[in-house]
């Protein structure tokens, strides 16, 4: 019971938080703007009035793909690599609106404030970027774990089995182990960051340390709750590439209709990332065992 009452608990927050996903969709919108404009304004540039590319709106086209990326290569790396920057910065953004967020759900009246939401997002942020640092890290050893010794058993399979199945399945079992640890990870990230703010804390460590212990004492309860609300976002994206097959950027109207689609999926996607935060909070709070003051 105590599962489905944070999960109709945080759903009910993110239906009054329009105002924060407003805010936070604004900062998103602008940081893409930075980054859309000037290579549009690139592309252009390089193709002129050559209908080439137009062509692989359709369908892909390798040798016109290649003939575009060895004439005007050099400036598309420029932005990939302003892409790899601006990916960081969605990083620090996505880290700085968490304190915010959990600032504004913690508020029983409902009321959202954009003094209150900036001052969580400015107290909370060294603490949560240490903690995002210290998860990025844990993400990539247990990625070294599994996958170093899943390549080394699929090397070792490739030469003497006769049945491509079986390495298949072999490797669908390394991705789907991954998988359960990675989504483990990310909740005991979810409740380090819920434990830091309830209790005003600084200790990261700590928090992360006080976080495996809950996580793994209602372990069924945490992981069915972040599977519960995890099927919003897949079902989420299985739709947008329907919709996507339906419509088809093939003209300047339908590349504007999926505009649309793609930005009210974005909008979606920050409500379900509060929709975590306030399931999850509301699940802790239920419960209220750790304080690491």
């Amino acid at each position: 019971m105590k599962i489905f009452k944070a999960y109709f608990a945080g759903l009910k927050s993110a239906g009054k938080s329009q105002k924060t996903a407003a805010v936070i969709y604004a900062v998103i919108f602008l940081l893409a703007l930075v980054l859309a404009i000037p290579f549009h304004t690139a592309l252009l540039s390089q193709t002129g009035n050559s209908i080439a590319l137009h062509a692989l709106l359709k369908h892909f086209n390798y040798t016109i793909f290649s003939d575009f990326m060895n004439s005007s290569g050099k400036v598309i790396n420029i932005f990939i690599l302003a892409a790899l920057w601006m990916g960081i910065f969605y990083f620090l953004f996505t880290v700085f609106f968490t304190g915010g967020i959990l600032n504004v759900l913690s508020n029983g009246n409902g009321k959202f404030s954009i003094m209150s939401f900036l001052w969580g997002c400015g107290k909370y942020f060294f603490r949560f970027f240490r903690l995002g640092i210290y998860l990025l890290i844990i993400q990539f050893l247990m990625a070294v774990i599994i996958f170093f010794p899943l390549s080394k058993i699929l090397s070792a399979n490739y030469e003497v089995t006769l049945n491509e199945a079986s390495l298949f399945y072999i490797f669908l079992t390394g991705v789907l182990i991954f998988a359960v640890i990675f989504i483990l990870i990310l909740i005991i990230g979810d409740y380090a960051k819920i434990i830091l703010f309830n209790n005003d804390s600084k200790k990261v460590i700590r928090a992360i340390g006080k976080s495996f212990q809950f996580v793994f004492k209602h372990l069924s309860g945490t992981y069915t709750l972040y599977i519960l609300i995890l099927t919003a976002p897949v079902l989420l994206i299985i739709f947008y590439f329907l919709l996507d097959n339906a419509v088809g950027m093939i003209s300047g109207f339908t590349i504007f209709i999926m505009f649309l689609i793609q930005q009210a999926f974005i909008w979606l996607r920050i409500l379900i990332k509060i929709w975590f935060l306030g399931s999850e909070l509301s699940f802790y709070k239920n419960l209220n065992e750790y304080n690491i003051q």
